[in-house]
Order: C-alpha cells, then sequence, then structure tokens
C-alpha cells in the first residue's frame, strides 16, 4: 500500500533528523550526479561501517538516497525529487516565507465586513474553506 504524502514526509523528517545522516546528507550532495562511494562517506563523516550502513539503509528506504552498485561498491546520490517535495512542503507550512507572502497578498479575501456590525470583520468563505468545525457551520 503506497504511503501517504504526510506519511512520506514524516519518514524523511525523521530520517533528516539526526545529526551523522545530515552530515552523510551533505558529503553525498557534494558528489554531484556521480555520486559518493560509501567509503568515501566514512571517512568524511568519521564513522563506522556499520553505522553508516545503518544511516545510508535508513536515507535510502526514506527516499533521499539513491544507492547505485558499481562492481562491489555502492555510489549514493541525493534524490532531488524528495528534497524538492520536501522543500515544497515545509514552505507551505504557516510561517514559512512563500506562505507569509501569499497570505499578505491577498487580505481581502481572509475578511469581509460584517453587513450591519459595527466594523467587525468576519473571515470570508474563501479563507474558512477546508477548515474543520465543531459547531457545525
Amino acid at each position: 500500500m503506497p504511503a501517504t504524502p504526510a506519511q512520506q514526509f514524516v519518514t524523511m523528517l525523521a530520517a533528516l533528523s539526526q545529526a551523522t545522516r545530515l552530515r552523510i546528507v551533505a558529503v553525498v550532495a557534494g558528489g554531484g550526479e556521480q555520486g559518493v562511494a560509501a567509503g568515501d562517506i566514512a571517512r568524511a563523516v568519521h564513522c563506522p561501517a556499520s553505522t553508516l550502513s545503518f544511516h545510508l539503509k535508513e536515507l535510502a528506504l526514506a527516499g533521499l538516497l539513491s544507492p547505485t552498485p558499481q562492481g562491489r561498491f555502492i555510489r549514493y546520490s541525493v534524490a532531488p525529487a524528495a528534497f524538492a517535495a520536501l522543500a515544497g512542503f515545509i514552505a507551505s507550512l504557516p510561517g514559512a516565507p512563500a506562505a507569509a507572502e501569499a497570505r499578505a497578498a491577498a487580505p481581502a479575501a481572509r475578511t469581509k465586513k460584517k453587513a450591519g456590525g459595527r466594523g467587525k470583520e468576519e473571515p470570508s468563505q474563501a479563507a474558512t474553506e477546508g477548515q474543520l468545525s465543531i459547531f457545525g457551520d
């Protein structure tokens, strides 16, 4: 059964939530499209082979790194589509610069004056569309 986008982002963020894995991703990203051999990654991040193997497996299972066998060696490269999807998700979060710019560009879509109200504003239908309400309105 395919994972939902939310589950995929949870898996990616969990894989990146460890300092050694962030260093691994940085080293692999520096290797470009041809990738970096596992032994070179181990030397760069000062990580024992067994520990590195575990981290590489987690990053690959999360879809962040792509392993490519080359003879006896495995080269790892970043998966640009996975990082682009994750960056898009993060940019869409409240408080992110892109989300804040979109909200600032359309203030009229969010609020409107209440008819007969004393200047009070209420959210427009466009601003509340898709929101859950426990009051059934």
